[in-house]
């Protein structure tokens, strides 16, 4: 199966139908993303086909259903009755990107391997907006003390001034540092396993660094 699929407005009309969507909107909000995503699917004449599995997987209809209107018995008796929207959370994509951190967009092409749930009251406490979110896995020791390989994190992409803990690019690695700016513009870049040693971003060398954004929140084992 190629990795868009055609009819997308059929596509989404069984969405909303299969979840009692009111309008493409909470399609958009129960997928993780947004109406102008859905609105560009639907314009564009195709969905990436892992929105489709996801949603699939999620609501119980079977792909055959979703993707060509066709229902085969099994999946539609274990589909019972609709999945419906819970107003309540927020879905955050977990990104699968610790192999392919490489040149180009991080969060537009890669794919995602799953999804957190954050409760839609806590992100707004927390001045947090979901289409700023992101998570991905730490990799390494480098963060010991703080972040523990395997942690998800939590990274709030329109928050990008140092100082605190920070997803970087530097080249074609994909890294999560202690950063610190100084007042001669140069960037601090550090680990909180003091096995590793600091390394300095020189104002003449910042082109070579993106600030993804900041590492907001963890979440992982507790030994």
């Amino acid at each position: 199966m190629n990795d868009k699929l055609l009819n997308s407005e059929s596509v989404i009309n069984r969405m909303r139908e299969a979840i009692s969507a009111r309008n493409d909107g909470q399609v958009g909000e129960f997928l993780g993303s947004s109406k102008q995503t859905v609105y560009n699917w639907k314009n564009r004449g195709s969905i990436p086909i892992e929105y489709c599995v996801k949603f699939s997987a999620l609501t119980g209809r079977s792909l055959d259903w979703l993707i060509f209107g066709k229902e085969d018995s099994q999946s539609a008796n274990e589909a019972g009755a609709p999945y419906l929207i819970d107003p309540n959370y927020a879905e955050v994509p977990l990104y699968d990107i610790e192999a392919s951190a490489g040149h180009g967009s991080l969060f537009d092409s890669e794919r995602i391997g799953s999804y957190l749930k954050f409760r839609k009251d806590w992100l707004a406490r927390e001045g947090l907006h979901q289409k700023d979110l992101v998570a991905i896995r730490v990799s390494g020791d480098s963060m010991d003390g703080t972040l523990a390989d395997g942690d998800a994190v939590l990274i709030d992409r329109s928050r990008k001034r140092p100082d605190g803990v920070f997803a970087i690019r530097i080249g074609d690695a994909l890294r999560i540092k202690r950063l610190q700016k100084m007042t001669d513009g140069s960037l601090i870049v550090s680990s909180d396993n003091k096995v590793y040693r600091e390394e300095v971003i020189h104002p003449e060398n910042m082109d070579q660094v993106e600030i993804v954004g900041q590492c907001y929140w963890r979440a992982g084992r507790v030994f």
